[in-house]
């Protein structure tokens, strides 16, 4: 019996060796698994953000050695705004802005502005005016609302529509229409035309006057120690001069007939 008992223990003893050893050989291999697994995922991360900043960097125009112009106007229901947006340039942050002669200026500052990052969001945010998709502040400080704004008067009013045309191209003739992420329309090409309206809902964007060009087509020829020629927003230099507030368009509810 005794023989038999310390047989029992001695194979009891070598069962536990046994898988003593077992387990240590598992762990010898579960270490250098965790390492490769781990430089595995080090190298996912690190494609992962290198594509993440070539997703955020500027790509494309306008760069920081840019020095573009495009122009503007605003159309309410029917009528042209004389008005020009303030000159801001006594205050830039960012490069894209306005000398009160209705133009927006396009001289990027800083890469988080360039390239397609350069947008209509930017210039309004510049020269602190309100546009977003339902929303318009007017020259003279007066905002716009779809829902609130109509165009004609009477029975024939209607609740006025905000959109954005776009001419890319001072010879283009045909306007891209835009009604929503209006913050988003790209400032891509120099040269560039732009109507920020709001109008009745039925109205073709081909019957929405195209700007009258001719200012920034001098502007454009001229040298940069020309430039500008219109900071004083009170000059009747520009496309749009300012002129006293009466004479511009009946923005009252059913302003327009």
């Amino acid at each position: 019996m005794a023989r038999s008992a310390a047989a029992k223990k001695v194979a009891k003893a070598a069962s536990t060796g046994a898988g003593g050893k077992g387990a240590q050989t598992d762990r010898n291999l579960l270490f250098p698994a965790a390492i490769a697994l781990v430089i595995v995922l080090g190298v996912v991360l690190i494609f992962v953000a290198r594509d993440r900043r070539a997703e955020n960097a500027p790509q494309g125009s306008p760069t920081l050695q840019d020095h573009w112009h495009s122009a503007y106007q605003v159309y309410v229901c029917d009528e042209v705004s004389p008005l020009a947006y303030p000159d801001d340039s006594g205050d830039d942050r960012t490069g894209i802005h306005s000398h009160g002669d209705g133009l927006m200026h396009i001289h990027p500052f800083v890469s988080t502005v360039s390239a397609q990052f350069a947008t209509l969001g930017v210039f309004f945010e510049e020269i602190e005016v309100t546009l977003d998709d339902s929303a318009l502040q007017l020259p003279n400080g007066t905002v716009l609302r779809e829902g609130e704004f109509t165009c004609g008067t009477g029975d024939d009013a209607v609740d006025a529509e905000l959109r954005v045309l776009k001419w890319n191209t001072l010879g283009a003739e045909t306007p891209i229409g835009f009604r929503e992420n209006l913050q988003g329309i790209r400032l891509n090409e120099n040269g560039q035309l732009f109507v920020f309206a709001m109008v009745d809902p039925a109205l073709d964007d081909e019957d929405i006057p195209r700007p009258d060009d001719a200012f920034l087509r001098e502007y454009l020829g001229l040298p940069d120690e020309q430039r500008p020629i219109a900071e004083n927003p009170s000059t009747d230099v520009g496309p749009t001069p300012e002129v006293p507030a009466e004479d511009a368009p009946d923005t009252t509810e059913g302003g327009g007939e």
